[in-house]
């Protein structure tokens, strides 16, 4: 049997019922819940977030019984509003962390997201240090704001600039010696030498866009061709991405591939 956990959150929830629709599962809120062969559920427990922890509680249960999860959140490129979002899903927990099934895929998928990689940027005028929410789930395993100190010390032996933008939800305060952005994204990328995060999807957005990126954590989508250390701030690596690509195409899904069943295809079938 398969349950799709509703949370009560309306965009949640009407992601949730197109994917339940999609692999025939039984739509029941959390106290209604009993461990199922897989569980479906949006987002993942945030230490410091009380209303996400009824779904840890489901991940928890589901996990101690070595019973799946199905986690659906927001994707990684094409992520606009509308039908066209994009939403991830995969197996057992978020991001660079979770199953999506998707190791070594054909470019067929990423030629239908239009996912065109941009030439590497062999060099640029200042470095992009992309602030995360504290309290997000991506970032909940460890102590964000040392991680964001340490980074600053490291990033201070570079002669280049550095452009602090903190993420819109959490607006963290300038960092002295820093330039301080609230720009689009965009806009901070234009000419950088690299990105820079613990594990932000920004640096997937830059590596697209042929900006080298460095990531600290595992849990970053952009880790098996990034740089891992801060060390290489004025030399970043500039892997391969060809395959990247393809496989980051399969982690995400439009709510008609979901209500279609093609995305529960995908994860069921590998």
């Amino acid at each position: 049997m398969r349950l799709a956990c509703l949370s009560g959150n309306p965009v949640h929830d009407r992601v949730i019922r197109a994917f339940a629709e999609g692999c025939g599962a039984e739509l029941r809120t959390f106290c209604q819940y009993e461990p199922s062969e897989v569980a479906i559920i949006f987002g993942v427990r945030k230490s410091r977030v009380p209303i996400s922890w009824p779904r840890g509680e489901v991940f928890r249960q589901q996990r101690e019984k070595n019973l799946d999860v199905v986690v659906l959140e927001t994707g990684y490129v094409n992520r606009g509003d509308g039908e066209d979002h994009h939403y991830a899903a995969g197996f057992n927990w978020i991001n660079g962390r979770a199953d999506f099934r998707n190791k070594g895929m054909p470019d067929d998928r990423r030629r239908k997201l239009k996912l065109e990689l941009k030439p590497w940027r062999e060099s640029g005028d200042h470095i992009v240090l992309c602030g995360q929410v504290p309290w997000d789930a991506s970032v909940d395993h460890l102590d964000y704001m040392k991680w964001l100190s340490d980074a600053v010390d490291a990033l201070r032996a570079t002669i280049r600039r550095v452009v602090f933008r903190p993420h819109p939800k959490a607006r963290l305060t300038p960092i002295p010696g820093f330039d301080y952005s609230t720009e689009p994204l965009t806009v901070d990328l234009q000419n950088a030498h690299c990105v820079v995060s613990c594990n932000s999807n920004a640096c997937v957005e830059g590596v697209i866009d042929g900006i080298p990126a460095i990531v600290t954590d595992e849990g970053s989508m952009v880790w098996e061709i990034a740089s891992r250390s801060l060390d290489d701030v004025d030399s970043p690596k500039m892997a391969d991405r060809e395959q990247w690509a393809n496989d980051l195409s399969y982690s995400q899904w439009t709510l008609d591939e979901f209500r279609s069943g093609e995305a529960w295809a995908h994860l069921s079938s590998r």
